[in-house]
């Protein structure tokens, strides 16, 4: 990988209270393995990246996050460790009122999947009431093809609402608010 420096930086960063497990991805577990505890998952098809705390999962990485999606996921690692959030007042209220599972689709090249990602791993940490599945398009192409994705990102809210990631976190939020008033 050629981003050794900024990963063994971040590695210092994150705190050993999660537990990452894995199919494939040993380049970049090599580097989290001395930090975190890490498991390999046996029977899989393809890489995944599931990241759990306390027996609560976090989020689940379909893919090995490289490129724009690395730096997203290594914050994340962070901040679940450290309990940090890096939301404000209000987006931290409106994410309290979500609930259900929220799939996100990126790529490693996609420039505003970074932001999505951001904000999404954040959301899962301040309620536990939500699930979080990002599935990179270059490597889950039955996904892309089931959840008609054209474009990235996209997110998927509870299997019927399509939401393209590009809008600000406090519109995602309100239209995840108005879904959940329509169930």
């Amino acid at each position: 990988m050629s981003y050794d420096n900024i990963i063994r930086e971040y590695t210092r960063a994150i705190k050993s209270n999660i537990t990452i497990y894995y199919c494939d991805g040993e380049e970049l577990i090599n580097y989290l393995k001395d930090v975190v505890v890490t498991k390999q998952l046996e029977e899989c098809q393809k890489p995944l990246i599931k990241v759990q705390k306390d027996n609560r999962t976090y989020f689940t990485y379909y893919g090995i996050p490289t490129a724009n999606e690395l730096w997203p996921f290594l914050n994340a690692l962070a901040r679940i460790s450290n309990d940090i959030v890096q939301l404000d007042q209000k987006e931290i209220e409106l994410a309290k009122g979500i609930r259900g599972n929220i799939k996100l689709f990126v790529t490693p090249d996609c420039t505003k999947c970074p932001i999505t990602a951001e904000f999404l791993y954040q959301l899962v940490q301040i309620n536990p009431d939500v699930t979080l599945e990002i599935f990179d398009v270059t490597e889950y192409e039955y996904e892309k093809e089931k959840y008609r994705v054209l474009s990235v990102p996209k997110i998927v809210f509870n299997e019927r609402t399509e939401i393209p990631g590009g809008f600000p976190s406090t519109i995602i939020l309100k239209m995840m608010i108005k879904a959940l008033e329509k169930t």
